[in-house]
């Protein structure tokens, strides 16, 4: 017998004689947890990892199908547009498009992105879009364009 199993032997035959219970059959288990890669939130119906929702527009102002009274004094008002998740900002600005075209700047609060004119044509229909190049902070685009119109009533 080789000298690891002559070891091996004589523990069970020692543990034997102090009335211990040897199984040879049994095999030590450990719990596994599984690693971020194999799905550390998986589903337990599916074992499958739920799938990232993409950000999405939750909110706009003005709101879609608003009209605006405007004094030519309040000029210029800013778009508002509020999205469920951190955005890449850069990506989001530049799929941000306004008929007919506005110059402006953009501002940040949170998740919401403002876009304030400098100037505002004197039209009564305005349609905002932001595309699908708008990617959250992870990288994830917007499902689909997003598009809303408002309606501007100049007051003198």
């Amino acid at each position: 017998m080789p000298r690891g199993s002559r070891a091996s032997f004589l523990r069970i035959v020692l543990a034997l004689a102090c009335g211990a219970v040897v199984s040879f059959n049994a095999l030590p288990t450990a719990a596994v947890s599984p690693s971020p890669s194999e799905g550390a939130n998986a589903s337990p119906e599916t074992g499958e990892a739920p799938a990232e929702e993409p950000p999405a527009v939750v909110s706009t102002d003005p709101k879609d199908g608003d009209s605006i009274n405007y004094f030519l004094y309040q000029f210029p008002r800013p778009i508002s547009i509020t999205f469920s998740k951190e955005m890449d900002r850069a990506s989001a600005e530049q799929a941000f498009s306004v008929s007919p075209s506005l110059e402006g700047a953009f501002s940040w609060d949170g998740n919401t992105m403002i876009f304030t004119p400098s100037t505002y044509p004197l039209t009564f229909e305005m349609t905002v879009t932001v595309g699908t190049g708008a990617k959250d902070a992870r990288g994830s685009p917007l499902r689909e364009p997003y598009s809303f119109r408002y309606r501007l009533v100049i007051m003198k």
